[in-house]
């Protein structure tokens, strides 16, 4: 069995420096209902799709009502 031999790179070019931003807040539950919101138009705008996840109409509706809910739980937490 032959050894290959890859080249390696004689100079290393710099590239522009990112400085590490501070991190953000997570807020779980309003990223929760940002998803829920996505999936949902996405779901709502395609039949096909709806059909192949097997996902009704009124399924759409009550992830709706649980979209809101977090919405307030988010907003009474800050």
């Amino acid at each position: 069995m032959e050894l290959i031999n890859l080249p390696t790179p004689a100079v290393r070019i710099p590239g522009p420096r990112v400085s590490k931003g501070t991190r953000r807040k997570v807020n779980g539950e309003a990223t929760a209902a940002l998803l829920i919101q996505m999936a949902t138009e996405i779901l709502t705008s395609s039949p096909t799709l709806r059909k192949s996840a097997n996902i009704t109409l009124m399924d759409l509706s009550a992830a709706g009502k649980v979209r809101k809910e977090l919405n307030k739980k988010s907003t009474l937490l800050h």
